[in-house]
């Protein structure tokens, strides 16, 4: 347990449900003993542990249980049943909650941190941190109720992050204020990180969880329905908010046989210059996808233009061909053939599609194979790992989408790879003029 933040066992939460308000009063004063509620079980069974330094991700569709769930492991609510154990001091982080609308910014600041149990003493040494992180000018000292939904949120984040608790737990709070908030709140998640805080966030930006958490939970209907690393969660959950298909349902329908050149496949569509049969494909079977299943990526490859060998280590600015191998299981209309480039922090940072690339299609018949070719120059793109997602689309339908595969490195040896950013700058003049002083 010494390496344990939280440990979560069996726990189950019931709400009574009444349809009145009077029904309270007549239950009470029932000589049968007669019920006028119904139970929601808003949690059922649920365990799961998180290590101290790890960033756990929840998502689940409205209803799910995730604000139950956290306002247990924060002790705001007390379990029907099972056992929740902490080592650590709390912080729950819910935009607003708490707040007294006639006391001013700076009251509520002060109260919500003696909540949490600080002193006085402590108090006054945060309060200028929070000040500060806030950023609302002299509104901090007027009534919260005159505060706008922005300046509302700012103030909650800034008091939640700023009070340096051992755990951090997250309640939708990163989608606040104007971009230039939202960018400090996310520095101050990465410095969450970098510390070795356990966070656990409830969030339904897929993209935040993938970005910064290590593991995800996806609750349904009050229980945990996949445990995992954040990214292959995600995507199951992605595929199930858009197109109503669990994991086994997506897999089932499009695992399908499939023969290299077989009569069913359909003629296999020729790419000059290139002999399939010497390149080194990555199979794309087992990967987690999204989409309608009217069409599938079986096999990608990313390849050097020149030697069509297997792309690893780059430093920009090669000739590259990406191949996706791929299989319609029905009809598509307006496909696009595309692929996303992403950098370390899941940012995407390179993007094409056939319509890009002036190659529209109207229509794809069922039961063709086809190979889709890219090739291009590789833009000067800044040292790191970089990671593909490839898909076909239809309209703003997605038959299949499959993220995270085939990760390369840039790697430049010169003094142009110190550049930080998306891309490295070629091309520059720099001087200095020196000027009279008058």
């Amino acid at each position: 347990m010494a390496d344990l933040a939280i440990k979560a066992e069996h726990i189950s939460k019931i709400f009574r449900i009444y349809d009145k308000p009077t029904d309270r009063l007549r239950e009470a004063f029932s000589f049968n003993r007669q019920k006028y509620f119904t139970d929601f079980r808003a949690l059922n069974d649920v365990s799961f542990e998180v290590k101290k330094g790890e960033f756990l991700g929840i998502v689940g569709k409205n209803g799910a249980g995730k604000s139950t769930l956290l306002k247990i492991l924060s002790r705001e609510l007390t379990p029907s049943a099972g056992s929740v154990t902490i080592n650590g001091k709390v912080s729950l982080l819910q935009l607003g909650i708490g707040f007294d609308p006639e006391l001013t910014g700076i009251e509520n600041a002060r109260f919500a941190s003696k909540l949490l149990g600080y002193s006085d003493e402590e108090i006054e040494g945060m309060i200028d941190e929070i000040i500060a992180f806030a950023d609302i000018g002299e509104f901090i000292k007027h009534p919260v109720k005159t505060y706008s939904s922005g300046m509302y949120s700012r103030l909650s984040f800034a008091v939640g992050v700023n009070i340096d608790p051992d755990i951090l737990i997250a309640d939708e709070v990163l989608a606040v204020g104007d971009m230039r908030f939202s960018q400090k709140c996310l520095r101050k998640m990465r410095e969450f990180k970098e510390k070795g805080k356990t966070i656990v966030l409830v969030t339904h930006d897929t993209g935040t969880v993938n970005v910064f958490c290590d593991t995800a939970i996806w609750l349904r209907d009050g229980c945990i329905y996949q445990r995992g690393d954040a990214k292959s969660v995600t995507t199951n959950y992605i595929n199930y908010m858009l197109y109503d298909k669990l994991p086994e349902e997506y897999n089932a329908l499009t695992a399908l046989d499939y023969v290299h050149g077989s009569p069913n496949a359909g003629p296999a569509v020729e790419v000059k210059e290139i002999n399939y049969g010497d390149i080194e494909w990555d199979s794309m079977e087992g990967y987690s996808g999204i989409g309608d299943g009217r069409a599938e990526i079986k096999r990608m490859a990313f390849l050097l233009a020149d030697t069509k060998k297997r792309v690893q280590t780059v430093q920009g600015n090669e000739r590259v061909i990406l191949l996706m191998d791929v299989l319609t299981h029905d009809v598509i209309e307006t496909p696009h053939f595309g692929y996303v480039i992403y950098n370390q922090q899941g940012i995407a940072a390179l993007h094409s599609n056939n319509e890009v690339c002036g190659k529209p299609f109207d229509l794809l018949p069922k039961g063709r194979r086809l190979i889709a070719k890219f090739e291009f120059d590789l833009p000067n793109l800044g040292n790191g790992h970089y990671i593909f997602a490839v898909g076909v689309q239809s309209g703003v339908k997605m038959p299949h989408r499959i993220h995270d595969v085939h990760e390369f490195r840039v790697m430049r040896n010169d003094i142009k790879g110190t550049q930080c950013g998306y891309v490295i700058v070629e091309k520059e003049q720099f001087e200095i003029e020196f000027v009279s002083q008058s």
